[in-house]
């Protein structure tokens, strides 16, 4: 396998109702030279046994297929790290199990690379609903490495629309946090964007981000999501520090923990400890880049209008 140009890493957990069409549309790609690792992460339903029918479609693809089982639940985060460390390709493309892709996605994303010499390739993607209606979203990329992490800071740190040179990875020792599923992506992919030095776009929409799977980590904010933020947040805000352009980045990070904390109070969760968290954000709150709503529920969390901001937050949701 060690021949192949690119890893396309997929973990697998609780997706038999996807994995048939998302295998199928990678196992379809135009681009030939690709090793396929798939992580099942102990699932318990029928995803691996769909997985591998459909592999039985595509004998050509066979041999550059490895399918590797933990031994026991281990989670999101531990999954794409075990793909990680069992890619051997120049560049490593992530396709979440119950999303999918356009059949020319590996093809036009591994060309860009080769023509920008980038480190990163990006592209835009489609939003999927249930009804089958689509929303494509395109404001995911810059050329300038601070605002392409601030872009992550607002809500778009997905692995899965870009296509990375695996050495950046490797050569500084990048590692997913085990046990973090809810946010994984948020704390790497501004790292491996920090180390990265030329980028690129496609811009054609080639990724197909389900928003119908109710049983996926994205789609829940529990307790443990809650934990997992704030752990998150913790990793960014220690990897920046310590990094001698800090100050280049000091904003952005206020940026972070605004969207963060106003997601938490927008679920609901108004417990004082996380209406009064980050209190060296509110004296920047007219300073950052954020959407009005946000900017109303920092401004009464700041100003202890605990009524209001419990009564704009039942607005918002009922909205």
């Amino acid at each position: 396998m060690s021949g192949n140009k690119v890893s396309v890493l997929v973990p697998v957990y609780g997706v038999e109702n996807y994995i048939e069409k998302c295998a199928n549309t990678l196992f379809s790609q135009t681009f030939t030279d690709i090793e396929y690792v798939f992580v099942d992460d102990c699932s318990t339903d029928t995803s691996i046994l769909k997985l591998k029918k459909v592999i039985s479609l595509y004998p050509e693809r066979a041999a550059s297929i490895k399918i590797i089982k933990h031994e026991q639940n281990r989670g999101v985060a531990s999954a794409r790290q075990t793909a990680i460390d069992a890619a051997t390709s120049d560049y490593i493309l992530f396709v979440d199990s119950d999303d999918y892709i356009e059949i020319d996605t590996v093809e036009l994303l591994y060309m860009k690379a080769l023509e920008t010499s980038a480190d990163i390739v990006f592209c835009p993607f489609y939003y999927e609903y249930q009804n089958r209606k689509t929303k494509i979203f395109k404001d995911i990329y810059s050329t300038e490495k601070v605002q392409l992490i601030n872009i992550c800071f607002m809500g778009q740190p997905a692995f899965w629309n870009k296509m990375i040179r695996r050495q950046i990875i490797v050569e500084n020792g990048i590692k997913i946090m085990p046990g973090i599923n809810y946010g994984e992506d948020l704390s790497v992919v501004p790292q491996i964007i920090y180390y990265s030095d030329k980028f690129s776009l496609v811009q054609k929409p080639l990724y197909h981000y389900v928003q119908y799977n109710s049983d996926s980590y994205t789609s829940k904010f529990t307790e443990k999501s809650l934990k997992d933020t704030l752990e998150v947040i913790q990793i960014l805000q220690n990897f920046f520090v310590n990094k001698p352009d800090y100050q280049k980045y000091r904003i952005i990070l206020s940026t972070l923990k605004a969207v963060r904390k106003a997601k938490i109070l927008r679920s609901g969760i108004l417990e004082k400890q996380y209406v009064i968290l980050f209190p060296e954000i509110n004296k920047n709150l007219f300073n950052l880049n954020l959407d009005f709503k946000t900017k109303i529920i920092l401004v009464l969390a700041a100003s202890k209008q605990h009524i209001l901001l419990k009564c704009f937050v039942k607005l918002l949701q009922m909205s």
